[in-house]
């Protein structure tokens, strides 16, 4: 009987472990949408970071879209997950699309339907060199907005508030 008590428990205690590891794992939480800082019981870093946030142009019209690309910096700067938006001073704004068969990414609501982009759960096998996204700016936007993320390196190791250079709004 004592046998079978302490394997009850053991497997209890590999279940409520494995959620735990889960749930850490399947992207950004709407928690994060405002202040961007990842549920992992960490501090994020204070060193540069070894990723930039790049678009294929410095300017977008509402109606068209601009590329949006997180890059490690060296091979080895590899991500295993990342919040993105864009911002104009706190205000999340636009809406992001994914590349046709992208299974790394997913669309999440930070105040409008996807107006931030997060990553999937995923292997660590499956760390990303680079992520490629669309972003689009709502109809009426003027002046320059920027792309502001949160890249996931390890669990522990994570940067908040990564920004790219400015882009502006055109009519």
């Amino acid at each position: 009987m004592k046998v079978y008590a302490c394997l009850c428990a053991a497997v209890v205690m590999l279940v409520m472990t494995s959620r735990v590891s889960e749930a850490r794992s399947t992207g950004a939480p709407l928690s994060a949408c405002r202040d961007m800082m990842p549920q992992h019981n960490a501090t994020a870093q204070t060193s540069p970071p070894p990723y930039t946030i790049t678009t294929d142009a410095q300017s977008v019209a509402p109606g068209d879209s601009v590329e949006v690309v997180i890059a490690g910096k060296l091979p080895e700067d590899t991500l295993r997950g990342y919040l993105l938006q864009a911002r104009q001073g706190d205000d999340i704004l636009g809406t992001f699309s994914l590349e046709d068969g992208d299974v790394f990414s997913q669309l999440i609501n930070c105040g409008k339907p996807g107006n931030a982009v997060t990553h999937k759960k995923h292997d660590n096998k499956e760390d990303k060199r680079q992520v490629r996204v669309r972003w689009s700016p709502p109809q009426g936007l003027t002046g320059e907005v920027v792309f502001r993320a949160t890249i996931v390196k390890t669990l522990k190791v994570f940067w908040v508030g990564v920004q790219s250079a400015p882009i502006k709004i055109v009519s």
